[in-house]
């Protein structure tokens, strides 16, 4: 029998026993921690940092680049690089937890009617029990009181069954015109169900009446397949390598998933068997796992789906612990990378009966962008990459506590941090509040260059140009937050690699806007709305945003809308409206799916998108060009 070896992590005062040559990635999973793995474990990212307090062995090559020789000595090392040879003390530090404090989106803007047509209806009856005169079978005796319906073997010996029980009286559930039970006494006040978004980041779930519509409650969490990597080609990566990893993955979400109903249940006195109907919006990867499809082909040109029409599903197959004979419903995808998640959000705000010219863009490791315009759709997706998600930043996090939020320039560098405390690091909104005030007072170039002190402008305030800080390679960063007192805290600081990442983040989207403007023959000043969807969305600043080129500039705020989680409010919309997954389904087949990366001139585009616009580029609205 293989001795098992104990190891502890700090502050936490967790223990678990693993074998000897596990990660300590591995152990702190065991242990109930979820540590920040962006780059799914390959060494690359430096966000698992924690410190081995005793017994650390000899680091490993990517532990002397990501940590200073000193911090070598001290035990610093990183958790999906060093397996256990022996029993250690870990300590793992806030700002390498994967966000027990992250802000998640759960609220959306629809502009869906209220009206309440689910699938799903329950009807009271009390029938008159056989008689010689009137010897109708049961089923019929029932179908003549609800209406014709369809019946399995098992409900149609259960309801004979209960019909009996129960003097002739009962609630039958339907799902459109099939029979999913029959119940004991009237349990109309007690019908349900729940949708859910479920994000590469996060998912968030919440139930409501099927009576009526109204919300019963919401919950939140963070998708723990981030341990498998933070972007979808992380997980369809590791779900290729093996058979059994694609099962991995989808019963790490079916947990969390089950977990959440579980809590809203208890949190609302309502019993799992009262819920009915589960609805399910997500990019296509997600869809996929979900249902325990396999996505290795979405990682391999042409990235083609499995499927793209709505699947409706016994919800048991899934694995949802609802009642036992209800149904999902997953939402139909457009292609490859625009999956159900924007078909949800095209019809959360109404774009298929817009006839101005309208943009919809979710800005996240995968940008979805959807055009509208006389009754023609066009969506592509982009790869914007993690850096508005805080990945591949050098003091880049999640938006959770001790992010720094929203950063100023008025006279010296003002910044707001998530849970006003120390800032341990910088999440995206900030990111791009802060590069957008680096172009405008000249410290950064339209190309992307950080300006060392001898080349900033001679107009610059002092208060600025001393945040200019070179290493002894000479390469120049940026000091947006100094360190605390006796260095408990390192500063927060941004480099010229981070300006690097957001320049392809930004210029992706901001290319695939163009092309999509171009397919569709019109310019940006043409645009008479733009909806900013999604839960990083809802956080940024729209001036900010279109200072960089992110968002079009040259467009009116008020023409800019936060829509807030709108693949939530599709989800809830098809839950409570089988009306709705019609149109969606039908709106799904009508979008031009355009494929960036076989689109003409795509490439050329994202090179000049990768440029910075210029002051007189955004006040003239030549930012993103000619179209």
């Amino acid at each position: 029998m293989e001795i098992q070896l104990r190891v502890t992590f700090q502050p936490q005062g967790r223990s678990v026993f693993v074998l000897r040559g596990t990660m300590i990635l591995e152990a702190a999973a065991h242990a109930g921690l979820v540590v920040e793995t962006p780059c799914g474990g390959s060494g690359t990212c430096g966000k698992c940092r924690i410190q081995v307090m005793s017994n650390a062995g000899a680091p490993t090559s990517a532990d002397k680049q990501k940590f200073s020789d000193q911090e070598l000595r001290d035990g610093w090392r990183l958790a999906c690089q060093n397996p256990i040879e022996t029993d250690i003390v870990v300590f793992v530090p806030q700002a390498s937890l994967f966000g027990g404090t992250h802000q998640i989106l759960a609220t959306a803007e629809s502009s869906i009617t209220k009206e309440v047509l689910p699938a799903i209806r329950k009807v009271y009856v009390e029938l008159s029990p056989p008689t010689l005169e009137d010897d109708a079978s049961d089923l019929l005796r029932l179908e003549r009181s609800i209406g014709p319906f369809k019946a399995d073997l098992h409900m149609v010996r259960h309801v004979s069954k209960t019909l009996r029980a129960q003097g002739f009286k009962g609630t039958a559930v339907l799902s459109d015109h099939r029979l999913l039970d029959f119940e004991t006494g009237n349990t109309n006040g007690r019908c349900f169900g729940v949708a859910f978004d479920i994000g590469t980041t996060t998912i968030v779930g919440q139930m409501l009446s099927l009576r009526d519509g109204k919300e019963i409650g919401v919950a939140s969490r963070l998708n723990p397949q981030v341990s498998f990597g933070d972007d979808v080609l992380s997980r369809i990566k590791h779900a290729a390598m093996r058979p059994e990893n694609l099962d991995e993955l989808r019963l790490t979400i079916i947990r969390e998933i089950a977990s959440m109903i579980d809590a809203l249940c208890v949190e609302n006195g309502i019993s799992r068997e009262n819920i009915y109907e589960a609805t399910f919006a997500g990019n296509t990867t997600m869809e996929h796992i979900l249902c325990g499809i396999n996505p290795a082909q979405l990682g391999e040109l042409p990235f083609v789906p499995t499927h793209t029409g709505g699947l409706l599903v016994p919800a048991v197959e899934l694995g949802i612990p609802i009642h036992h004979g209800a149904l999902a419903y997953i939402f139909p995808i457009i292609g490859g990378f625009v999956g159900g998640d924007t078909v949800a959000g095209m019809m959360a705000t109404g774009m298929y009966g817009i006839k101005e010219p309208t943009l919809m863009v979710d800005i996240g490791t995968n940008g979805e962008i959807v055009l509208a315009h006389k009754d023609k759709f066009y969506a592509a997706s982009t790869a914007a990459g993690p850096a508005f998600e805080g990945a591949r930043i050098e003091c880049g996090m999640r938006g959770s506590t001790g992010a720094i939020e929203k950063v100023i320039f008025d006279g010296d560098v003002r910044v707001e941090v998530i849970g006003n405390v120390i800032p341990s690091g910088i999440c995206g909104s900030g990111l791009i509040d802060l590069v957008a005030e680096l172009l405008s007072h000249g410290i950064v170039t339209p190309e992307g260059q950080l300006l060392p002190k001898e080349e900033l402008p001679q107009a610059l305030a002092p208060t600025f140009t001393r945040r200019l800080q070179s290493d002894e390679n000479g390469e120049t960063s940026f000091v947006i937050a100094e360190a605390t007192p006796g260095k408990i805290v390192p500063p927060v600081l941004l480099t010229q690699r981070d300006i690097r990442e957001v320049q392809l983040g930004s210029g992706a989207i901001r290319a695939g806007i163009a092309i999509l403007l171009r397919n569709a023959g019109i310019k940006v000043s043409d645009l008479k709305t733009v909806l900013i969807a999604g839960g990083f969305g809802n956080f940024i600043r729209r001036s900010s945003a279109q200072r960089i080129g992110l968002l079009p500039a040259g467009i009116d705020h008020h023409r800019i809308r936060y829509i807030g989680n709108a693949s939530l409010a599709g989800a809830k919309a098809a839950l409570l409206s089988t009306e709705v997954r019609r149109h969606g389904e039908e709106l799904a087949r009508q979008v031009n799916h355009v494929d960036l990366s076989t689109a003409e001139g795509f490439h050329e585009q994202f090179s000049e998108a990768m440029i910075f616009p210029s002051m007189m580029d955004v006040q003239s609205d030549n930012a993103y060009g000619p179209t």
